[in-house]
């Protein structure tokens, strides 16, 4: 009984031992196996402690590979987006190598991160390097402007536009020193300014004056006696009008082409006016040459002209820029035109009858009566006139002049109402014993 009660006893006992054992051996199995795996886990690659450095480290090749690729696709093409073809060339699957798990792609984000700062570096650089120099953009605004006086080509570079200057109304000079008698006035408007931005020369400021111009032709029509017809013209002088611009212009308008059916003379076609000055006691014209007209008061009208501009009576010189001798037949280059004060000689020079008013193609109130003012040497002061319409005569009439031949005398009168329409006044002197036409001017006008 004893023994079989100790059996049991040790059995127990040993059973106790054994489980003991195992516990044991199972503990240190267990710790084995935990210390195992705790030092595989610090031997692989993808452990955390040291998974930083490895993945920069192994990105280095890839950061050299995708500079050297990036800086041969910049210096080739323009430069684009790559970011999406470096992440898919990133994301795919290299030879022998498993797919890959979260902790795998870890560096997707640095990696792309780092692509992206190569991307722009390298856009960066291509756009600022430098490249083969270029001419300097030429300038939108020009430097250099004419001159207006001198007419040459100033190399001053400008700061703004120039502006012409502007002057107020001007005013007609007045008549030669034998007769008073004042044009009419008109506006004056100053010459184009210079904008900004603009690739011509500036033109030189211009404003408009009312001159006096003596024209040459027949004392009648048909007549083989001329004389000088003295009208008032809006010409274009520089600005600001000044005595010598106005002379200037004048003159320009003396030489130049003819008032459309007025019958005068064109005695100095082809000849410019280059210059007026006023020195001493003599005013001096420079023409670019004489003229051949016979007529034989071709300087005559040059001279009256100038006179009646500067509003001085003063002897007249021309010079000719081509050299020649002879401003006109009987006028040698050397010689100076005299007004005459003599009246007798006055009239010898100047047409008969003048008419200031109106104007050559002068437009003026339909319905209203026609004002008509003008000078005249006539015998006995008698001044005669008509109205012409389509050649008929629709009104006409006599005056008196304040003076009678030799000496010059004003006019003036009215005609009656004048209906809308296109007219020429004819203004005249008949002989008295013939009742034939000795002198006329005839002056076109428009009724509206």
């Amino acid at each position: 009984m004893t023994t079989d009660e100790t059996r049991p006893g040790r059995s127990h006992g040993a059973r106790v031992n054994h489980e003991s054992h195992e516990s044991h051996e199972s503990h240190e199995s267990h710790e084995s196996h935990e210390s195992h795996e705790s030092r595989a886990r610090s031997e692989r690659p993808g452990a955390s402690d040291r998974e930083p450095a490895l993945i920069g480290a192994g990105l280095r090749p890839v950061e050299d590979r995708l500079r050297r690729a990036l800086d041969d696709e910049a210096r080739a093409i323009a430069p684009a987006d790559r970011l999406g073809a470096i992440l898919a060339d990133a994301n795919a699957p290299r030879a022998g190598a498993s797919a890959p798990g979260r902790r795998g792609r870890r560096w997707l984000v640095p990696a792309a991160a780092a692509a992206a700062v190569l991307l722009v570096a390298g856009t960066a650089w291509v756009v600022s390097r430098p490249g083969t120099p270029t001419s300097p953009p030429v300038a939108s605004t020009p430097t250099a402007v004419q001159s207006a006086t001198a007419g040459r080509s100033s190399g001053t570079a400008s700061t703004g536009p120039s502006t012409g200057p502007s002057t107020g109304p001007s005013t007609a000079p007045s008549s030669v020193p034998t007769q008073t008698a004042t044009g009419p006035t008109a506006p004056a408007s100053s010459g184009p300014s210079a904008p900004s931005g603009t690739a011509t020369n500036v033109p030189p400021a211009t404003t408009t004056a009312v001159l006096p111009v003596y024209y040459l032709g027949p004392v009648v029509a048909g007549s083989d006696r001329v004389g000088l017809f003295r009208e008032f013209v809006p010409g274009t002088v520089a600005a600001p009008a000044t005595p010598e611009s106005k002379a200037l212009g004048a003159l320009r308008l003396a030489t130049g082409t003819v008032p459309a059916g007025s019958g005068y003379l064109a005695a100095w076609a082809g000849v410019t006016v280059e210059s007026v000055a006023v020195g001493g006691d003599v005013i001096t014209v420079r023409l670019s040459s004489g003229t051949t007209d016979t007529s034989g008061l071709a300087a005559e009208q040059l001279a009256w002209t100038v006179q009646a501009a500067l509003g001085q009576s003063l002897p007249v010189r021309f010079e000719l820029a081509d050299g020649g001798s002879l401003v006109a037949p009987g006028h040698p280059v050397s010689s100076t035109v005299t007004r005459p004060t003599d009246p007798q000689a006055v009239l010898e020079q100047v047409a008969p009858i003048w008419v200031d008013e109106p104007r050559r193609g002068a437009v003026v109130a339909a319905g209203a009566a026609l004002r008509v003012s003008g000078v005249a040497s006539v015998f006995e002061a008698n001044v005669e006139w008509e109205l012409l319409r389509g050649g008929a005569r629709v009104d006409s009439g006599f005056t008196t002049a304040s003076e009678a031949a030799p000496a010059r005398g004003s006019y003036a009168f009215r005609t009656q109402a004048v209906p809308a329409g296109d007219y020429v006044l004819r203004v005249f002197a008949t002989s008295a014993e013939s009742g034939a036409p000795i002198a006329e001017q005839r002056v076109p006008v428009t009724a509206r």
